[in-house]
């Protein structure tokens, strides 16, 4: 049977552990929690002058690329977009859209990187992050691959790419979602419409 000490030694440690997870964690993004809080947005740019376009399938995609990426990252920020507000500018250094069998293979996979910058109305930069979206993933089994290769387009991949580069860029800079916050934001935001 234990001691009398060693009970206390044990729920002690527990007690530790509790307040321990319950401590908030230090926070990597550049923003104090109180800017991320009151942050309203102006304008979005996004800017290819510089992006490396890896593959064919990605130059095809060069005129549309930032279109595409601004509607999403305003979808995104919808709740955040105000006249007064800071300046998101993105530069995409990199564009990579992988076909379905090449993905399935595992000889190429679909990526989109660049930099978001926050901006202030006097040019001074607030905030910077590097943005890597990754779509696709090699197959294990060869059926996986040939299913893969069927069902899996560079259309999809590209897709996926520019909803994931607008999800990392909201969530890096004013924190991730809370469970279904996102799907209830577009719901209505689809609803107003």
């Amino acid at each position: 049977m234990p001691s009398h000490a060693s009970r206390r030694l044990v729920l002690l440690g527990a007690a530790s552990a509790l307040m321990a997870s319950c401590a908030p964690t230090p926070s990597a993004n550049p923003l104090p929690r109180a800017t991320r809080n009151a942050l309203r947005i102006s304008d979005i740019t996004v800017e290819t002058g510089g992006t490396a376009f890896v593959n064919r399938a990605a130059a095809d995609r060069a005129s549309s690329l930032a279109p595409d990426l601004r509607q999403a990252l305003l979808r995104e920020f919808a709740d955040r977009i105000s006249d007064d507000g800071v300046r998101v500018v993105v530069e995409i250094s990199q564009l990579n859209v992988a076909g379905g069998t090449a993905t399935a293979t595992g000889r190429d996979q679909s990526r989109l990187q660049g930099a978001v910058r926050v901006v202030q109305t006097d040019g001074s930069v607030l905030a910077s992050y590097t943005i890597i979206a990754v779509a696709g993933a090699a197959r294990e089994t060869r059926t996986g691959t040939v299913v893969g290769s069927v069902i899996n387009t560079a259309s999809g991949f590209y897709r996926a790419l520019i909803d994931q580069f607008s999800l990392q860029t909201r969530e890096d800079m004013l924190g991730a979602y809370l469970p279904g916050e996102r799907q209830a934001r577009r719901i209505g935001g689809a609803l107003s419409n």
